[in-house]
Parts: structure tokens; C-alpha cells; sequence
């Protein structure tokens, strides 16, 4: 017997389906050179969007920065749950803070035309 439990899982399925749809259509090449530009701001709406977006996507297999020291250098790391303190480190490593962020974008914007 179906549930309104089961009609709200399937609703949010369908959300969460067109939901991914719409930003795959707006992570466009004019975003990405937007955000190339100027990785701290600010940026024209459509940009900001897709990076609320991206940025809320679900934290398992998440990439993010990761800070050695103060002042960097800046390492990529991936959220891996399960792990010694959820955390993988890659090899990719940046003298500057931008440049770290200029990779997740494409890193996550590459993940999310996979899916």
C-alpha cells in the first residue's frame, strides 16, 4: 500500500531530477568564464546560481580546499565519508587560493554533466 510517505520520496526524486536537469543546462560556458574572471566575485545572477548549486550538492564525494598552512599552499581534497576524518587528499596542489577554486568549479561542474 503506497503512503504519503512514498508520494512525498517520489515528489523529491522528480524535484531533485528536474532540479539537476536545470543546472546542467545552466552551467554554461559563459558561467565558467565568469567565474574563471573573478573565482571570489562578484558575479552576474545566472553565476551565482549555478554556484549556490553547485555548492549545495550532497557532501559525500564533494571536492573542496584544503589549506596546509596559513597562507597555503592549497590542496584539493574530496569528502570521502568513511575515511580517517572524512577527508582524501589529491595530488592537486595550488601556490594560490584562486586557482584552487578555478579547479573545484570545473571539478564539480564536471561531476554534475556526469550524472
Amino acid at each position: 500500500m503506497r503512503t504519503g510517505a512514498d508520494r512525498s520520496a517520489e515528489l523529491l526524486e522528480v524535484f531533485r531530477l528536474r532540479s539537476e536537469e536545470r543546472l546542467r543546462k545552466e552551467c554554461t560556458h559563459e558561467v565558467a568564464a565568469a567565474h574563471d574572471a573573478a573565482p571570489l566575485g562578484p558575479h552576474d545572477d545566472r553565476t551565482q546560481r549555478v554556484l549556490r548549486a553547485l555548492r549545495s550538492l550532497p557532501v559525500s564525494g564533494k571536492h573542496i580546499i584544503f589549506s596546509e598552512g596559513p597562507d597555503g599552499p592549497w590542496r584539493v581534497s574530496k569528502i570521502a565519508l568513511g575515511m580517517p576524518g572524512n577527508l582524501l587528499l589529491t595530488e592537486q596542489s595550488f601556490g594560490n587560493y584562486e586557482d584552487a577554486m578555478r579547479y573545484i568549479f570545473t571539478a564539480r561542474a564536471a561531476t554534475l554533466q556526469q550524472n
